[in-house]
């Protein structure tokens, strides 16, 4: 209800329309169909690209390492068994596909400005070969949507219904992991036969498609997916928040840190839709009459877009102590089974005793 109450208001009141989005997309305007900076030089522009690999790719590696180090030790460390650091792996991974996805192609086309006209020259027509790229970015990126969503609702029934909890993820965690990579094919599959298109927009290249099936929309579904996301995760994090400091106390310490990291991430998903809705307040043809304007706009969403893909792994890590001493095997107090020899001297006999101290307690997720 509230979707159509939305769409509803936008049409109403001119602030934009689906209609006129696709129609733009499909046709855009001869002015601005160029692959020459009306406002940015291509040293500026370059300079930013880099500026942007310059953080993500630290970050992406720690991501990445935080990944495996997850997959190797799911069974040896009962810490990493539980279903959360299964989903976390998903995301994590969906996650850096989009990043590589983003920085291989998406952004160097807008911020290297010789590879627009390259790619004006090679494909001035639509185009079957771009056409599993394009596919595959906005595939991903329905997923991350799905991945981040199950994080939040694990976290959820952690702390809303502890017993059913641990029946219930332990039996369909990977029914529902499955479920979460089918269902974006849902919503992209509209792309996947149809050819891709590359539009200059004044030196900056932008991928688009052509529709084969009039009446699918992947803008629609997108608004539809990300409104749906963005009302469970609010609803769930305002809940989970409430429960994890009314039950405080009888938390383990990992649980209580895990739902707050997880709380953080999605939050920053929530404000990364926010942002979006905010660009949609801005018709295209004004942002078409205001290129540096739009131009800002797009860097914003950027980074509020790596931010929304590239936090997870430093949260993770700064929540807890324990985790954080295991990923980089720095212990954070006594080691488990720790031997320590001592020696005890009776007259004349030496005897050397060999005092374990008792293993530390295992955490249970619930």
């Amino acid at each position: 209800m509230l979707l159509f109450i939305i769409l509803f208001i936008m049409n109403k009141t001119s602030i934009i329309s689906f209609d006129y989005l696709e129609e733009m997309e499909e046709l855009p305007d001869p002015a601005i169909r160029t692959c020459n900076y009306q406002f940015n030089t291509v040293s500026t522009q370059v300079v930013m690209y880099v500026l942007q690999v310059g953080y993500a790719l630290p970050v992406s590696i720690l991501y990445l390492f935080v990944i495996l180090k997850i997959l190797r030790a799911h069974k040896s460390e009962q810490m990493f068994s539980d279903a959360y650091f299964k989903i976390y792996v998903l995301d994590g991974v969906v996650s850096l596909i989009v990043v590589i996805l983003d920085y291989g192609l998406t952004r160097p086309l807008i911020y290297i400005n010789p590879l627009c006209f390259l790619f004006w020259n090679w494909f001035p027509e639509p185009t079957y070969i771009l056409t599993p790229y394009l596919f595959g970015f906005n595939y991903f990126q329905f997923a991350k949507i799905f991945s981040i969503s199950l994080l939040s609702a694990n976290r959820f029934t952690c702390v809303a219904y502890p017993i059913w909890h641990k029946v219930f993820w332990k039996k369909h965690t990977n029914n529902v992991i499955i479920v979460s990579l089918i269902c974006p094919a849902l919503f992209t599959w509209q792309l996947a036969i149809s050819p891709t298109r590359f539009d200059p927009y004044v030196g900056e290249g932008i991928l688009g498609y052509v529709k084969v099936v009039p009446f699918v929309r992947t803008t629609f579904f997108k608004l539809i997916v990300s409104l749906s996301a963005f009302i469970f995760m609010l609803i769930t994090n305002i809940k989970t928040y409430q429960l994890t400091k009314k039950f405080k106390n009888k938390l383990k310490s990992l649980e209580l840190s895990l739902t707050l990291a997880t709380v953080v991430i999605s939050a920053v998903f929530v404000i990364y839709i926010i942002i979006q809705a905010v660009l949609l307040i801005f018709s295209t043809s004004f942002l078409v009459e205001n290129l540096s304007f739009g131009s800002t706009l797009k860097k914003i969403e950027f980074i509020c877009n790596d931010f929304y893909l590239m936090s997870s792994p430093i949260v993770l890590i700064i929540m807890n102590k324990r985790l954080r001493g295991s990923l980089f095997k720095v212990a954070p107090g006594m080691t488990q089974n720790s031997s320590a020899p001592r020696m005890s001297t009776t007259n004349e006999n030496t005897v050397r005793i060999i005092v374990k101290s008792p293993p530390a307690k295992t955490i249970t997720m619930w």
